[in-house]
């Protein structure tokens, strides 16, 4: 399993170093998710670390340099920094719900007036995740990739001030939250062996708010990652009144939100996945592959076999349909993962820990059907 040098500035400012793993499907899972719901097209573009990690060392290393001019290395460490940094912030921090921020002020629960704002008089561009776990809380991260042969510490530092630039505020109160800046260098085996580096830095935001307000909180973090994958899933009749509900203030624009979203999830039909390793409950979602988002609802063994000979890696990526029921119905009461003696996440292989699943189709091990034929 690959791993990292790893360094952790703790809220209270104690630096720990050890080393940390990160399996390379994990990174890629989590790159699914990431491309999934980022705004615009969901190029599938994450199935890219196998290929070119080094596989004669245990490190996180590649074996060349990601591309010659300097722009194409600073892009390119950019896009595999945010994977390595969500594949770490859930299996290592407890994250399981992501939404992008968007143009501040951005909606948190609209009943509470939870709200990610801009910190006054703070300029430049905000940090890239509002994020929410059961066993962690709220957070917003910035993630930095570089490949700097001095280390990461720069790119550290500019995360920790773009990580700063945001808030979260309830009825206009502060929040309690965490800032989170990740920060990765890579390392490379040729034409220089380099140790690849995960710095992180922790700063908390302390505050008090009510129970009523956190779970007000929760709820949207649950909706806004729901509702952003069903999207680029296909699925824009019930993503769109799940996402209206981050926002709705009045109970009768919430009630019928509500309607709607009931009414799009009784018409979809759901998924069940057969195999060792499959979900033990029916997903919501749909194929997507290395050109994106494909747009046949169910896919036989022919079609899958094709796909995989033409390398375009066939996934199913999913969210329990049982999870957006209670996410609509706002009754989330999912119990927190558990975690193993390290105290990282005990996931299931393609489970995130939010009810999403990225369940790669590659081999007849796992079968996708619909819930209601196909046996």
């Amino acid at each position: 399993m690959p791993t990292f040098e790893h360094q952790f500035t703790a809220a209270n400012g104690t630096v720990t170093t050890n080393s940390i793993s990160l399996t390379v499907q994990d990174i890629e899972n989590a790159g699914v998710l990431e491309v999934l719901q980022s705004p615009g097209a969901t190029l599938g573009h994450w199935q890219f670390l196998g290929a070119l990690l080094d596989p004669t060392v245990s490190s996180f290393s590649f074996q060349q340099p990601l591309g010659h001019a300097r722009e194409v290395k600073t892009a390119i460490s950019g896009l595999f920094g945010r994977f390595v940094a969500r594949a770490y912030a859930t299996q290592h921090l407890g994250l399981t719900h992501f939404a992008h921020v968007r143009k501040p002020p951005m909606a948190l629960g609209g009943v509470m007036r939870g709200q990610l704002r801009r910190v006054p008089y703070q300029r430049g561009d905000m940090p890239d995740w509002v994020a929410w776990g059961p066993s962690a809380g709220m957070a917003i991260v910035e993630a930095k990739g570089c490949h700097d042969g001095k280390g990461p510490q720069a790119a550290l530092d500019r995360a920790y001030v773009q990580a700063n630039r945001a808030e979260i505020r309830v009825r206009g109160r502060p929040a309690p939250f965490k800032r989170y800046a990740i920060a990765t260098r890579w390392g490379f085996t040729s034409p220089k062996t380099s140790a690849p580096m995960l710095w992180v830095k922790d700063p908390d935001e302390d505050a008090e708010i009510s129970a009523a307000e956190q779970e007000s909180l929760q709820l949207a973090m649950v909706r806004w990652h729901m509702g952003s994958l069903l999207v680029s899933l296909g699925h824009d009749a019930l993503a769109k009144p799940l996402l209206e509900l981050t926002g709705h203030r009045f109970k009768n624009r919430v009630a019928d939100a509500q309607r709607r979203a009931e009414a799009a999830l009784d018409d979809t039909v759901p998924m069940v996945v057969e195999g060792d390793i499959a979900p033990d409950t029916p997903l919501v979602g749909g194929y997507v592959g290395r050109a994106g988002r494909l747009s046949a609802t169910q896919l036989d063994a022919s079609e899958l076999a094709t796909l995989n000979k033409l390398g375009l890696r066939p996934t199913f990526v999913g969210i329990e349909r049982d999870a957006i029921k209670q996410a609509i119905e706002g009754t989330v009461r999912r119990a927190p993962p558990a975690l193993d003696d390290d105290g990282t996440l005990s996931l299931r292989e393609g489970e995130d820990g939010a009810g999403s699943w990225v369940l790669p189709l590659d081999d007849d091990a796992r079968r996708v059907l619909p819930l209601d034929g196909g046996r």
